[in-house]
């Protein structure tokens, strides 16, 4: 197999069908599904049970209960026989047509990925994105960190190019180091500008609860920290430290903002808050002051 689709699964059966019904569904066929547990639920058997069967369907197992979405896919990665991965959410979808068209675009770049569509789960209405919208073709990490508001689920990327891993030990974030730590292999990334990547937005999940603001602003506290102290969080390139960084202050401006914003009342959820202060989120925090520059260490030097 070629392309392997890695989905990290926990609690995820009222949604698993829906994600690889959508990979079932693409116009190319080479390709494997390897669904990581995290719960230790073999998902290929319950989707049997269900009537969805398929030889390119796997399962395999974190060995723990909740160890994190980072650890998950890390775990589905290793296990992956393709050259190109593609990440997809338990409760999200991808379009027919994404991987014949990300596939190609990844080999070419290093990595590609799509602007989401934004679906609420409940209706299957299409929700109107609030992402800053990008044009098709290659774009830079500050482009993407300052565009990408609803999710970093899904990115195609070429094994050969890029060596990032997610970070396991980092609960919340995690997903954005990812995309940053692309950037230590890769001077840009491909952008399809065309929706190929369903995230359904989910009442109550852990991404749109208001209480997770709070851990989200303590990641990045603790992050900022972390950096400016002079620890490289793992990033080989200064330029990648010092975005993440400036994505990380500008981020503690939006949690913190958003807390004060629900208990004054002025919204609900981190959706109506996002509608209220777009103004927010189309840039990051300033380039004056930036962490001090950190001695390569030799195991992070790119070869």
């Amino acid at each position: 197999m070629s392309i392997s689709v890695v989905i990290p699964a926990y609690k995820a059966q009222p949604y698993i069908h829906r994600s690889v019904s959508s990979v079932l569904r693409q116009t190319r066929a080479d390709w494997e599904v390897v669904i990581a547990s995290d719960d230790g639920v073999d998902y290929v058997h319950l989707l049997r049970d269900r009537g969805l069967s398929d030889p390119r369907l796997r399962c395999v197992f974190t060995q723990g209960v909740g160890t994190g979405p980072a650890n998950a896919r890390n775990t589905g990665m290793d296990a992956a026989q393709g050259r190109f991965i593609a990440t997809l959410d338990a409760d999200d979808a991808l379009a027919p047509e994404a991987l014949e068209v990300l596939v190609p675009l990844a080999q070419q770049h290093g990595a590609a990925y799509s602007r989401p569509q934004f679906i609420d789960h409940a209706t299957g209405m299409e929700l109107k994105s609030l992402d800053r919208p990008l044009r098709t073709g290659p774009v830079h990490l500050e482009d993407i960190l300052t565009s990408q508001i609803h999710t970093y689920a899904g990115i195609v990327f070429d094994r050969s190019w890029v060596t990032a891993r997610w970070p396991g030990w980092m609960q919340r974030w995690e997903d954005v180091y990812f995309y940053v730590s692309c950037f230590d292999d890769l001077e840009s990334m491909y952008h399809v500008a065309e929706p190929l990547y369903g995230y359904y937005r989910i009442e109550g999940s852990i991404c749109n609860r208001p209480e997770t603001s709070k851990e989200y602003l303590a990641w990045a506290d603790q992050l900022v920290k972390r950096l400016e102290q002079g620890d490289s969080l793992e990033l080989r390139a200064a330029s990648t430290r010092q975005l993440f960084w400036r994505f990380l202050l500008s981020r503690q401006v939006i949690e913190a903002t958003f807390i004060q914003a629900l208990a004054d009342g002025l919204c609900h959820d981190f959706h109506s808050f996002t509608q209220l202060r777009l103004d927010l989120f189309y840039h990051l925090g300033p380039e004056l002051g930036s962490p001090p520059p950190l001695a390569e260490r030799p195991w992070q030097r790119a070869s």
